[in-house]
């Protein structure tokens, strides 16, 4: 029992840890926090453009439109697989 104890150990994996790891698994929570509080900054500018409409001015909602599109992008390449990787 102790040889098979010793040989499952010593059993690695085919890639290293530091490339399994890589940047989604590393800031995958921060990354998303961070596209969360932008979806929601842009969400927020572009309900409040809809209900005053006359006191909403260009640049609120340009910058409302960036923030989703950056919070889209974010999710995107926090959900898209990379081509190298296999689930």
């Amino acid at each position: 029992m102790r040889a098979e104890t010793i040989a499952r150990v010593a059993a690695h994996q085919a890639k290293p840890l530091v490339i399994r790891g890589g940047l989604a698994r590393t800031f995958g929570g921060l990354v998303g926090f961070l596209a969360a509080l932008f979806l929601c900054l842009g969400l927020y500018l572009l309900r409040d453009a809809f209900t005053h409409p006359l006191d909403a001015q260009a640049a609120g909602v340009l910058f409302a439109a960036l923030c989703i599109t950056l919070a889209v992008i974010l999710f995107y390449y926090l959900v898209k697989p990379r081509h190298g990787q296999r689930a």
